[in-house]
């Protein structure tokens, strides 16, 4: 029976034992599925599937990498390098360019990192939308093909929320309120726009005293 998975905010300490993400014993193994536990729960798995939505893991558990992403966010000694293996020697370079990156985006979780594995939400630059996203990517595991897929929609989906969120930063409150209602009018929608709206809701009701 599936595991219900913890709170995304809980992304510094293993779902089933809850212990904090650590370089020896609770080692933070993420699955293909884009779920994070720790090795030592792993290695106690009655069958080889994700406890959380039952998704099979194909890569032995020994072989798939340690999440160092997650590990400098909870202040462990991380190692310079792991050894991964390939299928070709262009995969491997392509895997450790993009492993790097999601280390270095992985930072601006740092500010973050509470007690006990539970994120401060306070303490941030980021926004609670993009706190999420690059979460997500950060538990992306890039060995396997569907962890690839998972960490290419979700950096596609943290690229265009911070498209989105620069320009509402720095756009012109009064341009930004006429297209949106330009893009309301567009799709059909006949509201007569702010201003009229509220001046119809100051006109006094028939028949009121």
């Amino acid at each position: 029976m599936p595991v219900q998975a913890a709170q995304w905010t809980e992304f510094l300490s293993c779902p089933i034992c809850y212990n904090e993400f650590d370089e020896n014993v609770h080692k933070p193994i993420s699955l293909g599925c884009s779920h994070t536990v720790c090795k030592t729960c792993l290695n106690k798995l009655h069958r080889k599937a994700c406890p959380f939505d039952q998704t099979a893991i194909n890569t032995d558990i020994d072989v798939l990498p340690v999440n160092f992403a997650l590990l400098q966010l909870v202040g462990a000694q991380v190692p310079d390098h792991q050894s991964i293996k390939l299928s070709n020697l262009g995969e491997n370079k392509h895997y450790e360019v993009a492993k790097k990156c999601v280390e270095d985006l992985a930072l601006y979780l740092k500010p973050l990192s509470g007690g006990k594995g539970v994120a401060s939400l306070n303490q941030s630059a980021l926004s609670r939308p993009m706190q999420r996203k690059l979460v997500t990517l950060v538990n992306c595991q890039l060995v396997e093909e569907e962890g690839r897929v998972r960490a290419m929609r979700a950096a596609r989906s943290l690229g265009e929320r911070t498209v989105t969120e620069l320009i509402l930063q720095h756009q012109n409150p009064q341009q930004l309120s006429a297209n949106l209602w330009a893009a309301v009018r567009a799709r059909g929608c006949q509201f007569l726009g702010p201003g009229k709206i509220v001046r119809g809701l100051r006109m006094p009701i028939s028949g009121a005293r």
